[in-house]
């Protein structure tokens, strides 16, 4: 009798835990969608005009394809941006980059500077891995580039599938512990840094924000997520090795890096000297 009474007592206690199991998926699962399909209000862009001149705007989208590639659109889109996962982590997300070349011709220079810089797409839904934080920086110039780039790159078939966020992924976002592009990007504005050309720190300071500040955080003080360290790390290093670091990927000690070293083939690897020394002198003058 007891025994039936305990059996009784603990079904009902195995069925209770596995309610409250069932409420907490279905919070999650809700609490996420909320999340991740939040329309924000799109933030009007505006974008510099290109030269009328022929010659001239050749010279301009070549360097927005430079410019495309050191800030990461390229690495993440792929060389011909027809899209890539460049991020699978287990049980977390496997972070898709489209194919830029189906959706750029949906969208106008406005709305394309909007997707960048604030993360927000045409219907009003957020980018889940755009680094708009970092893109927010980019001058009007620049992005204008950029874009004018974008729209040269012929239209072609490529990777299909989006971004798939699975269930640990989906309790940090119901948590509250991930941004997406448009909450990462909110708190700045945009083109907000003014470049004295005449001043190498001034122009370190825009190549680095615009380079480096997506793994190694808006404070540059590093990310743990990323493995990145603080910026202050550069101090270390003399110019030379600077300079060898960012185009090669070789750290201190001949070392190669999991983050540093691919990303800087990939990406800073197309920055002048000029640049790479401008950017350490920032680095350098940083307290």
């Amino acid at each position: 009798m007891i025994v039936k009474k305990v059996l009784k007592w603990l079904g009902f206690v195995v069925a209770g835990l596995a309610v409250v199991l069932c409420i907490a998926v279905a919070w999650v699962f809700f609490a996420s969608e909320r999340a991740l399909n939040r329309e924000h209000e799109a933030v009007a862009e505006t974008v510099a005009p290109l030269s009328l001149d022929p010659a001239a705007r050749t010279i301009e989208i070549a360097e927005g394809k430079r410019l495309a590639r050191i800030v990461g659109c390229t690495h993440c889109h792929g060389e011909t941006l027809t899209g890539d996962a460049p991020l699978d982590i287990p049980n977390v997300a496997r972070f898709v980059a489209p194919n830029v070349t189906q959706i750029a011709p949906h969208y106008d220079d406005a709305q394309l500077a909007t997707l960048i810089r604030r993360g927000i797409r045409r219907d009003g839904k957020g980018t889940l891995f755009m680094p708009s934080e970092m893109l927010v920086h980019l001058s009007d110039a620049d992005l204008a580039k950029i874009i004018a780039y974008v729209r040269t790159v012929p239209q072609s078939d490529g990777i299909t599938e989006q971004t798939q966020v699975r269930p640990l992924g989906r309790m940090i976002v119901a948590m509250g512990d991930f941004q997406t592009g448009p909450e990462a990007a909110a708190p700045f504005k945009s083109a907000d840094i003014l470049v004295d050309p005449a001043d190498a720190v001034s122009r370190g300071r825009y190549l680095v924000m615009n380079a480096c500040s997506e793994c190694h955080g808006q404070d540059l003080g590093g990310r743990e997520v990323a493995h990145s360290p603080p910026l202050t790390i550069a101090k270390t290093y003399s110019e030379a090795d600077f300079a060898k670091l960012m185009r090669d990927g070789i750290a201190l000690g001949g070392r190669r890096t999991e983050l540093m070293s691919p990303t800087a083939v990939a990406r800073f690897s197309a920055l002048t000297p000029d640049e790479v020394s401008a950017m350490y002198q920032f680095l350098q003058a940083r307290s």
